[in-house]
């Protein structure tokens, strides 16, 4: 999937808790320091040769200090929000962006290919009792 563009983000560590693993990865990848983090997705991938799955946490926060740094692991870009479905996104990650802007919380599953193109996509409105 290279130059596409993703979301910040990254691997939970073992001792780890979900949240705590966002705030560190976007320290690494952006030097910022976020806080008051919003759960706005739990997506499952599955790639269609069902040889790899992952399961997504998005976040979304407004609050946030620090000065960017450099990312070894790609260039990164502020784009607007208006703006950011007129990149060029992974499929599945432009498949979630309509939702992750709402202050509902989605879940579901999307099939893609080895090229993140959505095959299958099941998302919806997450009930939490």
């Amino acid at each position: 999937m290279k130059n596409m563009l993703t979301g910040v983000g990254g691997k939970t560590n073992f001792e780890e808790d979900i949240c705590s693993s966002c705030i560190r990865e976007i320290k690494e990848e952006t030097g910022f320091e976020a806080k008051n983090l919003k759960l706005r997705a739990i997506i499952k991938t599955v790639l269609d040769s069902l040889d790899s799955s992952w399961i997504l946490f998005v976040y979304t926060t407004n609050e946030f200090s620090g000065e960017q740094i450099e990312c070894k692991e790609g260039r990164l870009l502020w784009v607007d929000r208006s703006d950011l479905l007129n990149q060029n996104l992974i499929g599945f990650i432009r498949e979630i962006v309509p939702y992750i802007f709402d202050e509902k919380v989605v879940e579901g599953t999307i099939i893609h290919d080895q090229n993140g193109n959505v095959i299958n996509s099941n998302i919806r409105i997450a009930y939490f009792i």
